[in-house]
């Protein structure tokens, strides 16, 4: 069967501790990662510490196709299970690779999701990298052998090993030494495609950093810093149309058509808030959210701009479309203490934020599981705590999906506003130091925190616009990545060999 630039969405929330150990061992134990780190340029970055603030890096994930594997009883040494344009795809490679995921769940002492979802996966993880490196072939990007023979260099000084010790690891481990390098070539020709292809076309210009200063950060500042009377507040509600990870351009189009159509019927009901409840308990695909009042720095830019002149009970003019999805958004309220100047520059450099001391623990939605069993676990994770009968570190680097969490058991230190998903944000802002917050959903998946502390942290100018550039370049970065791999798909032709099929 071959499908041009085919894929189907899959729920990136059932998945995303996956992902993203596919993302990390993308060839070879990390090999391609370890270059990337030891030659790449310096990226614009913040330390959190001293008032310091740093943006979230977004995981770019790439749209894929979703595939059904169908049981059956083969001889076949090492058949070909793929062709993607002009390269095949065997399922030794396959198997391999699952090998080696299995072993990082096992390392990181998660449990495996199930063989049908973990090969799902894996399958189009090489079917992704595939198209991808013949890309990269296609540019004239080369690796040549002294370059390669530097990159092992640096990989074995960085496991304080000699390049011959990391030789007898490597076949040790199972997998040929000429395989290992054939590898490590095609990742570093990948990750140099990407670059030149995506990151280095990234720009940031002055006037968008002075913009992202003035909206979003020294607008943050202590109120008291600069007008007793406090910075405005809006209180905003949304009905948001998620965009499955891996959509394809018609299926976009449709979830943009039911947008449209709902904010129609929006637009005529006076209580927002039942008509969405309503909606979202008949249609599972729709999420609800009251952000609650917030001031604008703790918004994000598209809502800002859509709601701006909106006023109290209104509806922002049109559907907004954001990487999430699409975006009906209700002004429930404003809230004016009088304070244009709260809005405007502080005459210093400096201004201060409010930070918060939090601790996180996340689970995702498993094959056999639903939500409620989801909110079931965590409340009893949030009672337990609450008694003093377990703590928080210790229940979240035993449960926790987070992959972050075997470096910080749940810990996130200080944090900012903006530096992490809105519904973060929200619950925060509810909680008193030492507060657990009620299980709650992003993206990602269903999370508790719990506030430990608040400060006042001094940002100055230099770190704003370094805080402003980084942000700004995130944001970009993951919309250009998301272009450029739709695009990369849409010329792509891949056939999948029985028992390997296309799910209908």
């Amino acid at each position: 069967m071959s499908k041009k630039g085919h894929y189907l969405p899959h729920h990136h929330n059932n998945h995303i501790l996956l992902k993203k150990i596919l993302a990390i061992i993308c060839i070879a134990l990390l090999s391609a990662n370890t270059y990337a780190q030891s030659k790449a340029k310096p990226k614009e970055k913040a330390n959190t510490s001293s008032g310091q603030v740093a943006p979230p890096v977004p995981q770019v994930t790439s749209p894929v196709p979703q595939v059904v594997v169908e049981k059956t009883n083969s001889n076949d040494i090492d058949r070909v299970i793929a062709v993607v344009n002009r390269e095949v795809i065997t399922e030794q490679e396959l198997r391999t690779r699952i090998d080696i995921v299995s072993q990082q769940f096992l390392e990181a002492k998660k449990p495996l999701p199930s063989k049908d979802i973990v090969l799902k996966e894996v399958f189009e993880r090489l079917i992704d990298e595939s198209i991808m490196y013949q890309e990269s072939t296609m540019s004239g990007i080369r690796v040549l052998d002294q370059e390669l023979d530097g990159i092992l260099g640096n990989i074995a000084n960085q496991k304080n090993q000699t390049v011959e010790q990391l030789k007898a690891a490597t076949e040790k481990s199972g997998m040929r030494w000429d395989k290992y390098r054939q590898n490590l070539r095609r990742e570093v020709m990948i990750a140099r495609f990407r670059e030149r292809s995506v990151e280095s076309k990234i720009k940031i210009t002055d006037a968008e950093i002075d913009a992202f200063v003035n909206s979003q950060i020294k607008r943050s500042q202590n109120p008291e810093t600069v007008n007793s009377q406090g910075p405005d507040m809006i209180d905003v509600a949304q009905i948001l149309l998620p965009i499955p990870t891996g959509a394809s351009s018609s299926e976009i189009a449709t979830l943009k058509a039911k947008a449209q159509t709902i904010y129609e019927q929006a637009v005529k009901e006076s209580e927002f808030m039942k008509f969405a409840t309503q909606l979202s308990s008949t249609d599972k695909s729709v999420r609800v959210q009251d952000l609650g009042y917030r001031t604008v720095d703790r918004l994000p830019q598209i809502f800002i701009d859509a709601t701006k002149g909106v006023d109290s009970g209104g509806l922002a003019p049109q559907v907004i479309q954001s990487p999430a999805g699409f975006h009906i958004l209700k002004v429930l309220d404003r809230k004016s203490n009088g304070s244009d100047q709260a809005a405007k520059t502080n005459k210093s450099d400096s201004i201060f934020i409010t930070q918060s001391e939090v601790n996180q623990m996340m689970l995702t939605v498993k094959q056999g599981m639903n939500e409620e069993d989801i909110v079931r676990k965590l409340k009893t994770f949030r009672e337990q705590i609450r008694a003093k009968t377990a703590k928080f570190t210790d229940i979240a680097k035993k449960y926790s999906e987070d992959p972050n969490v075997l470096k910080n058991s749940g810990y996130m230190g200080w944090i900012s506003p903006g530096q992490v998903p809105p519904e973060v944000d929200v619950a925060l802002s509810r909680l008193n130091p030492e507060e657990l917050s009620e299980p709650f959903q992003t993206e990602y998946g269903w999370h508790i925190v719990q506030l430990l502390n608040r400060r006042q942290a001094e940002v100055t100018g230099a770190q704003q616009k370094e805080y402003a550039r980084a942000a700004l370049r995130q944001s970009k970065l993951l919309q250009a990545n998301e272009d450029w791999i739709r695009e990369l798909r849409d010329n792509a032709t891949i056939e999948l060999r029985p028992p390997y099929t296309i799910a209908k």
